[in-house]
């Protein structure tokens, strides 16, 4: 049955009706939807296709999701557009996930390679200097020194 679930999601989400006044009563419903279908869509490595799903949440996901919810979606937007070569947009939504996720070391790993991957090394410096003093606990803080070591020329030594 998951096999068939996109399916079935794609053709409920293009079914609503955004512009009608009942709209609300199914708004919740309505995000869900789309926030699935990106994940899956994300777990199939099919990020250009998810990125329009997640895109759906931004205007209703404070109506319907809490803090938690809403830094996933910009967390999935801002993989899904870096691993689509749109690393300008992507750097805006790794911004708003680490804010919204009070800063921890998943979303803040992303932020340093945003940053990278924009040429703002100095700013990807400073990101990974509070993850050396803050996450090494982090389950991917290696993950984080090798970037660190490969893309910005730091050793990942405390002084």
């Amino acid at each position: 049955e998951i096999d068939s679930a996109p399916t079935i999601l794609e053709e409920s989400i293009t079914s609503y009706k955004v512009y009608s006044q009942t709209f609300d009563e199914v708004l919740s419903v309505y995000c869900q939807s789309c926030y699935t279908l990106g994940v899956i869509l994300f777990d199939e490595n099919h990020y250009g296709d998810a990125i329009p799903y997640f895109l759906r949440c931004l205007p209703y996901m404070h109506e319907v999701y809490d803090e938690t919810y809403i830094g996933h979606i910009f967390t999935f937007l801002a993989l899904s557009l870096s691993w689509t070569n749109q690393t300008g947009f992507s750097q805006v939504f790794s911004e708003a996930a680490a804010y919204a996720r009070r800063y921890d070391c998943e979303s803040m790993e992303q932020l340093m390679v945003a940053f990278a991957d924009n040429g703002e090394i100095e700013k990807a410096t400073d990101v990974f200097n509070l993850l050396q003093r803050h996450c090494q606990d982090y389950e991917h803080y290696d993950r984080v020194l090798d970037y660190a070591e490969q893309n910005l020329g730091e050793s990942g030594i405390v002084n």
